[in-house]
């Protein structure tokens, strides 16, 4: 059976955190999202993990990066991840048509799309 955990100020803080997000967040992310706070890098792993145990949060791994946090139940989406700043944006929605490209007697379960290019700030500064 699993322990039940007491609600922590700092734990709160870091769900704040991350589902106010427009993306998924990297532990430093989370960490300078909570800077004025005094909450420091391991709490915020400590804090990201229990969520991951809990059911709160789920990672997403980038090919290009840290392990990356995002509530579980947001539905379903994929990434965008900027090549200058390396932040991570969802993007709503899915392609119309995908199964129609799996080959003949194979099955589909699940899917990623990853797509790359520079956010809106990021071309701005070009």
């Amino acid at each position: 059976m699993t322990k039940a955990r007491r609600r922590s100020k700092h734990r709160d803080a870091v769900e704040t955190v991350v589902r106010a997000a427009k993306g998924p967040l990297s532990a430093h992310e989370v960490r300078e999202e909570l800077r004025d706070s005094g909450i420091g890098i391991a709490t915020v792993y400590r804090a990201l993990n229990d969520g991951v145990e809990r059911g709160v949060f789920e990672p997403v791994e980038m090919p290009n990066g840290p392990t990356r946090y995002e509530p579980a139940d947001r539905p379903h989406h994929h990434h965008f991840e900027c090549l200058e700043c390396n932040r991570v944006y969802d993007i709503e929605g899915c392609l119309d048509g995908l199964p129609n490209l799996v080959p003949d007697g194979f099955s589909l379960e699940q899917h990623e799309i990853l797509l790359y290019g520079r956010c809106r700030k990021c071309s701005e500064d070009v």
